[in-house]
């Protein structure tokens, strides 16, 4: 039986303009399993990055409920829910005066005291969030020192440094290189392997997601799929949503051929 860590239930997110909300997409119900990678997919606009931040409590859902270990995060404190969700976003970037090792130790703010005392076991987990990301190199380099790939990985091993269940990123690859877009996919799924965390992404890179990724998360036009990339319903959805004349999703090979 699948552990199952966190719920929706006819969630229905968007925003609110003049206090009329605005749906982007409704009915959005689906269970996260401990230690599972899944890929977020659709067009831009299609409510990505908003089905993430409703989930990290950033938004408020417009219906429905999300459940953390049956409990509603409605429910819970900040400092509380960054014990179950740890959220990368794109716009998310540290301060440029602070060291990678410094940047990191962030992560731990939901544990230590007011002063940020770090001990023993704090300094384990940030060492070994270090680690896994491969950032051990760069923890006295300042953040405005680093690559766009380095400090993904930096931003990445933060999130884990926070040692939480569940691990948010919004499009962690974009504007990185093909060579540091693989990388960081490599780093997401051996995470969840030798972690048992949960990670989700928010991504453009289809065939990426395709070959790593243990669910796929389609939204689209106010649609909601999920399943294994094998799966028939989400291989039709695949050829609606992205289909074009420049791109066209083959199933036998389960990739998008350009």
């Amino acid at each position: 039986m699948k552990n199952v860590i966190l719920k929706t239930n006819n969630l229905n997110i968007g925003y609110t303009i003049s206090k009329k909300s605005v749906s982007i997409c409704k009915q959005i119900n689906f269970e996260l399993y401990k230690g599972e990678l899944l890929c977020l997919l659709g067009r831009n606009g299609s409510g990505k990055s908003t089905l993430l931040k409703t989930m990290a409590k950033m938004l408020t859902p417009i219906q429905g409920s999300i459940e953390i270990n049956e409990e509603n995060i409605e429910n819970l404190s900040p400092k509380e829910l960054a014990k179950f969700i740890a959220v990368v976003l794109t716009e998310s970037i540290p301060e440029n005066s602070l060291t990678v090792y410094e940047t990191i130790a962030l992560g731990r703010q939901p544990y230590t005291n007011w002063l940020g005392k770090l001990f023993d076991k704090d300094i384990n987990i940030i060492q070994n969030a270090m680690l896994l990301t491969d950032t051990n190199n760069l923890a006295n380099k300042l953040i405005h020192q680093l690559s766009d790939g380095q400090l993904q990985r930096v931003m990445i091993a933060r999130a884990l440094t926070q040692d939480t269940p569940i691990i948010l990123l919004d499009e962690p690859t974009s504007h990185l290189d093909i060579h540091h877009k693989i990388n960081i996919f490599k780093i997401l799924a051996k995470i969840c392997k030798e972690t048992q965390k949960t990670v989700l992404i928010s991504t453009h890179e289809i065939n990426l997601a395709l070959k790593t990724s243990d669910r796929l998360l389609l939204i689209d036009q106010e649609k909601f799929k999920i399943g294994k990339s094998t799966d028939n319903i989400i291989q039709e959805n695949l050829m609606t949503i992205f289909n074009s004349d420049d791109i066209r999703y083959d199933s036998t090979s389960n990739q998008f051929i350009f």
